[in-house]
């Protein structure tokens, strides 16, 4: 899948996410800041991000990956392939504050599904 940073009513400014898609096509362009995911959903009830460090830009990681905390200013919607595929109950993330973890070869993003954001 792939992540389009920003905010949905600012045309992809700010921070957070402004949607997610489906992958790109092979030399696709699209002019917001987007970066491939991984998405699954653990056993915790939370559905986890994880954003290759090799496939993020400089500017990406500067803008969105520069600390621990992850903004969202205004809610995103999920996939419905997403929702269905795991039974998710909720269609969207809210605006909030959510944990970033770095690994050696990934960040890691974390929304919780049954508990209000940090």
């Amino acid at each position: 899948m792939e992540v389009v940073f920003g905010t949905p009513s600012r045309n992809c400014s700010g921070t957070g996410i402004c949607m997610i898609a489906g992958r790109l096509p092979q030399g696709g362009q699209i002019p917001c800041p987007h970066a491939p995911v991984i998405i699954h959903c653990d056993p915790k009830h939370e559905l986890v991000f994880r954003f290759r460090k090799q496939r993020l830009s400089d500017k990406i990681v500067q803008d969105y990956f520069s600390s621990n905390i992850f903004v969202v200013e205004e809610a995103f919607s999920l996939p419905q392939r997403l929702i269905r595929m795991w039974d998710l109950p909720i269609g969207s993330i809210p605006p909030g504050r959510y944990f970033l973890e770095e690994y050696s070869r990934e960040w890691r993003l974390y929304f919780p599904l049954n508990i209000s954001p940090l």
